[in-house]
């Protein structure tokens, strides 16, 4: 999502417009054609912090005079809404009790969420997860006309540029301990409970002897991997799990690994799943993932049903690995993507926003 803001906000910038951006926390440099402004909020909790941010960012773009408002963050005022996040008050129906909703977690988030897709209000809605569209229809009557669906986006420039040579993808497995012919297993991406790591190093345990003693999971990402390190020992196959921090040069593992694996309890698109079929990589994924039906479409990998079983998953990667389709997987996946638009989510969405400011201008 980072990621993608920033492509946005530098293609309206690009195409000459004054692009301004509002944060609480910036990592890296900024952008010459860009201006950006640090905004200092904190609360004891994680929707007070939201509902200060609106505050603030309200008072700050009431005396801007722009044309055009965009967040990926639910807070009123918006003229277009990037959204990655599913529906709230749906997942706190299906997930919740009747208690939780009367938290002030609950009410703050809700009301947040119906500043920008309630009825009776002007935000237009760029959404990469498709079906979180009937949600938010059904929960707050937002008109159909103000959804934009987006591709993916993803980014295949940075996927092409770091391809490795033969020699490097080889020196990237022996670096990982990996011989010929092991098995790498790949996960990218941060916030590890949420994506399933558990499942993943009890799906590796669950491995027959001769699949699991050439398998090695490669978990890269940036969260707290101490619980899931003590899990992997337990279940005696800590010499098989390896933490890497989060990093750009990402297409050398996919390009390096046998298989990716991502089967998250929660998940609302997986951008790392296209993008290892962009890179030619089979797929082990839960049917939960909002881009799962890539996979389907593509014949590019394995879905694992909802409701989830771990016996199911184990199953599944045991036959994959075994699998002589891994190469008819492969090879789908890299012609799905050919054809497929997967790509142009920055152009469609800077599209979105330039021309709401073009109508705000005539308005006005």
């Amino acid at each position: 999502m980072q990621r993608s803001l920033l492509r946005i906000a530098r293609e309206c910038a690009s195409q000459g417009h004054d692009v301004h951006v509002f944060t609480r926390e910036w990592d890296g440099n900024i952008p010459d054609e860009l201006t950006v402004h640090l905004l200092h909020i904190w609360a004891l909790t994680n929707h007070g912090t939201k509902k200060r941010l609106g505050f603030k960012v309200g008072e700050m773009i009431a005396k801007s005079g722009f044309d055009c408002v965009t967040g990926s963050t639910k807070i009123p005022g918006l003229d277009v809404y990037y959204g990655g996040d599913p529906c709230y008050a749906a997942n706190a129906d299906a997930n919740r009790g009747p208690i939780y909703k009367l938290l002030p977690r609950y009410k703050v988030l809700k009301r947040l969420e119906e500043a920008v897709f309630a009825a009776d209000r002007g935000t237009e809605i760029l959404l990469i997860a498709h079906e979180e569209q009937d949600k938010f229809i059904s929960y707050y009557g937002t008109n159909l006309n103000r959804f934009h669906l987006l591709p993916p986006g993803i980014n295949k420039d940075r996927l092409v540029e770091s391809v490795p040579t033969p020699q490097a993808r080889s020196d990237l497995r022996r670096g990982l301990g990996l011989l010929s012919d092991d098995y790498m297993l790949l996960h990218v991406g941060s916030w590890f409970v949420r994506k399933g790591v558990d499942r993943m190093i009890i799906a590796l345990a669950a491995l027959p002897p001769e699949l699991r003693t050439k398998s090695k999971l490669v978990v890269i990402g940036d969260d707290n991997s101490k619980p899931f390190v003590r899990l992997a020992r337990r279940l005696g196959v800590d010499n098989h799990v390896v933490f890497i921090a989060a990093r750009e040069d990402i297409s050398a593992f996919y390009c390096a690994a046998e298989l990716l694996i991502h089967p998250a309890y929660t998940e609302n698109t997986g951008t790392t799943i296209v993008e290892a079929m962009v890179c030619g990589l089979p797929v082990l994924v839960t049917a939960n993932c909002g881009f799962a039906f890539h996979v389907d479409r593509a014949g590019a990998g394995m879905i694992c049903p909802s409701p989830f079983q771990q016996d199911t998953l184990n199953k599944m990667l045991a036959e994959m690995l075994a699998s002589e389709k891994r190469s008819e997987w492969s090879r789908n996946g890299l012609i799905y993507c050919k054809r497929t638009d997967l790509y142009s989510l920055i152009e469609k969405a800077a599209d979105v926003i330039i021309a709401r400011a073009a109508r705000n201008r005539g308005n006005r």
